[in-house]
């Protein structure tokens, strides 16, 4: 590709693409020729864009984005020496050939529940990216006539809106909507891609209310409109079409297109700005926003809502974004380095507090009338939940747990420059003691460890991209012992990036822990140890170890004897926390139903009954986990009937009796109630459903671990004998 190496910002500059987007070249018009460094082949079936260079120079810019701009696109009628000749560019063009800077901006958060209070704590170091939509105009010349009439037809009849699948609650603040006329009932959160165009008008004529309601004016000049006509009414009139437009996936991918225009970091406070250059006269951009962060050191997708939901149409330059993050994978908050020589053990995964992991061996609360033991359970992600549980320590971790440590500035020091996790298995999964050789402490030192960071590389035309890098923290052999480097507070030293733009979180994940190799399931101690350089275990203030408040996750306090060990045991009274581990499935089954002492028929669920008012239906199911560390729901259900079978019904946590069912010696729940009851508005014979959800309490410290559930379905008739 030829190139100049000099930019001059507002001199006219030539692009040529393929048909699919491929910069192919660049040139400089000279007399109103235009040369292309090209094969007249290559040149015939290209596209040619020729505009003022913008002062932040031409890389970045795509098909899609000179589309946008006023730029003047010649015919390609190749002369004598295969130029092309660009001496007629229009007046009007040229008097829009003017540039501004616009800049973006906004804030990153996220809602976190801190000291009783929902608040929203910025998210830093995360990376947004800023794409512009393709304006209705560019795009709405491209779409088959079938496709523009099929949508006419759709407002017209008032056909049902489909509801989209959601999104996670809760839903990041309003639609970006900019429209002053009448606007249907606001969407439920919509899907967070777009979705392929398929079996369109079937999809369509599936649907079942609410109905939308246009403007009369518009609906009678829409409806006497052919194809090309539509097209302009949907441009003149897109600020009442695109909330509608928003609801029906199924227009999406004729109808929209993002370009990305660069990328940018929050700062610590959420904060993020990047500017671009717009000519002065083209139109308002819309605008788009999707968000990653960095999760076990590879960038990763926490916020790409819809598109036609969520862009900001006709953003004004410097208005003020919000993006609200729900990713249960995004740490609290930001946070600065700390001072001093401090190792503030914050969380297993990235959202269960250690401080709120219940350390006293006799703890625990009375459930369906039954002491429950909470030693090592967290109460992570209960206030959600029924049955008495509410933010009760209930949950046991599961599956990969990692241990997450902010180290002050104070570290690594002269004397304390390593770390080591150390583990015990103290109980077994029904708290009986452990063996002697279970309870002899074990290293965790044979996971490799890194800590990620990025570094910013800014490209031709002022385009920020991020690398991401990663510093191995170990384990190295240290004297005699395996352990791991604690890593400094800033990246950008030499040690690690030696790069001047290089930040990494102050979170490091010091350990990785496959629960599923340890010992079994059970109770566990994990302690941290400190070493020199040497590899000598470093004795430190028992204020170095530090928990979060778990009245504030925010500030952090010494660990206290809670979390140390006691001096008797060792004299160095390392950090040491409990964790309760469990890796068991629960258990859902559901038995035929007993009427009469019969049961039903096991390939067409009938069964009869003796009396109405005197037979009674014994229903029996299973709902278990060997720990009890799940919940349940039982449900029986009428026909298509929506009244409740309340005697039917049950839930609670299991290992013990309901209002309704006994839990008997066996494990089987049981309960009877009257076929009467049962049959409610029936004469004599209705259909029955039961449905049986064992929920698992288990989680990683980042997020619930739906494996561990279980369910079960099963179904029955009545009928008089």
């Amino acid at each position: 590709m030829k190139t100049k190496s000099k930019s001059n910002p507002n001199e006219l500059v030539a692009l040529a693409f393929s048909k699919q987007g491929q910069l192919l070249a660049r040139a400089r018009p000279d007399g109103g020729k235009l040369h292309f460094d090209l094969k007249p082949e290559q040149l015939r079936y290209a596209r040619v864009f020729v505009f003022p260079e913008p002062p932040g120079g031409v890389e970045g810019i795509t098909l899609a984005a000179a589309e946008r701009l006023h730029a003047y696109e010649p015919a390609i009628r190749l002369g004598p020496n295969n130029e092309l000749d660009v001496s007629r560019i229009p007046d009007s063009l040229v008097r829009r050939w003017l540039w501004q800077r616009c800049c973006a901006r906004g804030r990153v958060t996220k809602r976190f529940h801190i000291d009783g209070v929902w608040q929203d704590m910025p998210v830093c170091n995360a990376i947004v990216h800023i794409c512009e939509v393709d304006p209705v105009r560019i795009v709405l010349p491209r779409i088959p006539d079938w496709v523009v009439e099929r949508l006419r037809d759709v407002l017209l009849e008032r056909i049902p809106i489909p509801i989209p699948d959601p999104i996670p609650d809760p839903f990041p603040g309003p639609p970006p909507f900019r429209e002053l006329t009448p606007v249907p009932p606001r969407p439920v959160p919509a899907l967070n891609r777009i979705q392929p165009l398929s079996g369109l008008q079937p999809a369509i004529a599936r649907q079942a209310p609410p109905r939308i309601d246009l403007p009369q004016d518009i609906r009678l000049e829409l409806s006497n409109a052919g194809a090309a006509r539509a097209r302009n009414l949907l441009v003149e009139h897109i600020d009442v079409f695109r909330p509608y437009l928003c609801l029906w996936p199924w227009f999406w991918p004729w109808l929209y297109r993002c370009d990305e225009i660069t990328t940018v970091r929050t700062d610590f406070n959420g904060r993020f700005e990047a500017c671009f250059w717009r000519q002065i006269f083209e139109e308002k951009a819309d605008l788009y926003f999707w968000v990653e962060y960095e999760i076990d050191g590879v960038p990763t997708t926490v916020y790409h809502p819809s598109i036609p939901c969520n862009t900001y149409w006709d953003y004004a330059c410097g208005e003020e974004i919000h993006i609200r993050i729900t990713d249960p994978r995004v740490p609290f908050g930001c946070h600065e380095p700390l001072p001093g020589e401090v190792a503030w053990i914050k969380t297993i995964g990235w959202g269960a507090p250690v401080s709120r992991i219940e350390q006293a061996p006799g703890a625990g609360f009375v459930q369906q009338g039954r002491l429950v033991s909470t030693v090592g359970l967290t109460d992570y992600a209960t206030g959600g939940l029924g049955h008495g549980l509410s933010n009760q320590k209930v949950r046991p971790f599961a599956r990969s747990l990692r241990f997450i440590v902010q180290f002050g500035s104070g570290f690594p020091g002269s004397n304390v420059t390593h770390y080591r996790w150390s583990y015990r298995k103290t109980h077994n999964d029904k708290l009986v003691p452990a063996s002697a050789s279970e309870q002899a402490w074990a290293p965790l030192d044979d996971i490799p460890v890194s800590k990620a960071y990025t570094t910013e590389v800014t490209g031709p035309g002022g385009i920020t991209t991020f690398h991401t890098g990663h510093h191995q923290l170990g384990p190295f052999p240290v004297g005699s012992v395996n352990a791991y480097k604690i890593p400094p507070v800033s990246p950008k030293g030499p040690d690690v990036a030696n790069d001047p733009t290089a930040e990494w979180d102050q979170n490091t994940v010091t350990a990785t822990v496959d629960s599923t190799s340890l010992k079994g399931d059970g109770l566990y101690e994990f302690k941290l140890e400190f070493f020199n350089s040497a590899g000598v275990r470093q004795n430190v203030a028992d204020t170095v170890n530090q928990v979060s408040n778990p009245d504030n996750l925010g500030q952090s306090q010494p660990a206290g004897s809670a979390f140390l060990l006691p001096a008797s045991e060792d004299s160095f009274k390392p950090f040491r926390m409990k964790v309760r581990i469990d890796n068991q499935q629960s258990t859902a089954q559901i038995y035929t139903v007993l009427v009469d002492g019969k049961s039903s028929s096991t390939e067409c669920g009938f069964v009869q009954y003796d009396d109405k008012s005197a037979s009674g239906v014994n229903f029996r199911f299973r709902a278990s986990h060997p720990n009890d560390f799940a919940t349940f729901g039982f449900n029986v259900v009428r026909g298509n009937s929506a009244d409740p079978l309340s005697d039917a019904d049950s839930s609670g946590m299991v290992g013990a009796s309901t209002a309704n069912y006994t839990l008997g010696a066996d494990e089987v729940y049981r309960n009877t109630v009257n076929v009467a009851t049962l049959l409610g508005t029936c004469p004599d014979k209705a259909a029955f459903a039961e449905h049986l959800h064992v929920n698992g309490l288990h989680t990683n410290g980042t997020s619930i671990l739906d494996d561990f559930d279980a369910s079960a379905l099963a179904a029955f008739a009545l009928e008089p004998k």
